[in-house]
């Protein structure tokens, strides 16, 4: 009798667990992540051994951020056996979400050893692939995963998306038609192939795409940026424009319209516009912001003539991840030499060849500064040095022949003016022949 009440007992604690983890379910879905770990709480001390509860609430903690917890609970969950591919296949999202790429793929191969058929996992590490530029692995993922189940929209899309980035179209296109056929609202595989289309000028198709994408999400902003570019290409300046604007409206993804539309103002000669696009994305990125963007919003300014102003933001370009030293260090020289302050202009060039001593134009503008000094010597010393990395370098022949003229020594200055001449520019030797100073 008392066993016979210990196993009603037992079912009556296994069907409650099980009825908790139904609402923990519910609840989880409808983003209650404290209620349903409430209840999967109480479905664990029901029933300790209950996997679907471990692995249910590893999801909550997952969402909640809590990663340490969730990895345990999806490694108790395994340890019980209950849906263990799936389990495997958490872990690898977990473990992509940490950085942690090569867990992340063990983890999604474990999950297909367990469970040959478990698709998710093949489209999952696939994408991970992808990321890591090991195409020939995620096109097998997604290949496979389509022999297991011909109906997957993302497989194709993913796939279409590489063979995109390989050039190669015909089957990219293949693949992203096959998606839409299967899922027509499938809004990112409208975005896809548009940019498809886009990269074989195919405009017209590209932007039926794009329409169709922003028709079924009229948030997806990224598309209004992708659209605003053909239109670039069309030269569609207003259409192109009122894109970026849209995009701009919405509290969100903003920076892709700064970017674009920075580009494109900087390619018009649209200056001011260009750097107060440039200036509003760095306010948005932070510390975050590029070397790249500095560099942008200094070459604007210094087309305004703000020379002191886009040094200063040269300078912050060289404090930012990514920079380009060399670039840089060239134009604050330039900066410099722009506003008659040839020395601080000679001690940025100086860096700049110190860093890269074959730099040509660095040698040839360092002698122009040195020449502003009546410093001959070092100015044909520079001369002299871009001569060398390239023989057929005009500008500094008439330069360096300029300089020996001014040094007194007509003969080697009548020996630039001919090389100039042969290579197409005969004004010093006029000049030359006109003051009777040419050597023959």
């Amino acid at each position: 009798m008392f066993r016979i009440v210990l196993m009603l007992f037992l079912l009556i604690d296994l069907t409650l667990a099980n009825s908790l983890v139904e609402r923990g379910k519910i609840a989880l879905e409808r983003k209650k992540y404290e209620d349903a770990a409430l209840l999967f709480d109480r479905a664990i001390k029901l029933e300790p051994n209950n996997a679907e509860a471990y692995l249910n609430r590893g999801n909550v903690f997952y969402y909640q951020g809590e990663f340490e917890r969730s990895e345990k609970d999806y490694f108790k969950a395994i340890e019980l056996g209950g849906k263990t591919a799936l389990a495997y296949f958490n872990l690898g999202n977990l473990y992509e979400k940490f950085g942690d790429l090569q867990k992340a793929l063990e983890h999604h191969t474990k999950a297909i050893e367990t469970d040959p058929k478990y698709t998710d996992s093949y489209i999952n590490r696939g994408l991970i692939y992808s990321n890591i530029g090991k195409n020939e692995e995620a096109i097998n993922d997604y290949t496979q995963a389509l022999k297991i189940n011909q109906n997957l929209s993302l497989a194709y899309n993913n796939r279409g998306n590489i063979y995109s980035e390989l050039k190669i179209y015909d089957k990219a296109l293949s693949d992203l038609n096959q998606a839409i056929k299967i899922a027509p609202s499938f809004t990112i595989a409208y975005r896809n192939r548009g940019e498809i289309y886009r990269k074989m000028g195919e405009y017209d198709k590209a932007l039926k795409d794009y329409d169709k994408a922003v028709k079924l999400v009229p948030s997806f902003t990224v598309v209004y940026c992708n659209r605003a570019q053909i239109y670039i290409d069309m030269g569609k300046k207003e259409k192109a424009l009122r894109d970026y604007e849209r995009v701009i409206s919405y509290d969100h993804d903003k920076e892709c319209a700064y970017l674009g539309r920075a580009n494109f103002y900087k390619t018009l000669g649209e200056y001011q516009n260009a750097a107060d696009d440039y200036a509003k994305l760095i306010k948005i990125r932070g510390e975050k912001a590029s070397s790249n963007l500095y560099t942008n919003l200094a070459f604007s300014l210094d087309k305004l003539n703000r020379y002191e102003e886009a040094i200063k933001v040269y300078e912050k370009a060289l404090e930012a991840e990514g920079n380009e030293t060399t670039l840089i260090y060239y134009n604050i020289a330039v900066a410099y030499g722009k506003m008659n302050d040839y020395k601080k202009a000679i001690s940025f060039y100086d860096k700049l060849i110190e860093e890269d001593a074959l730099n040509v134009q660095g040698y040839f503008n360092r002698g122009f500064a040195y020449w502003t000094f009546d410093d001959f010597p070092h100015a044909i010393a520079d001369f002299t040095k871009a001569i060398e990395l390239d023989p057929n370098y005009l500008s500094a022949y008439i330069n360096r022949g300029g300089v020996y003229f001014q040094a007194g020594e007509p003969k080697k200055a009548s020996q630039d003016a001919k090389k100039a001449c042969e290579l197409g520019d005969c004004r010093s030797l006029e000049y030359l022949k006109n003051r009777g100073a040419l050597v023959e």
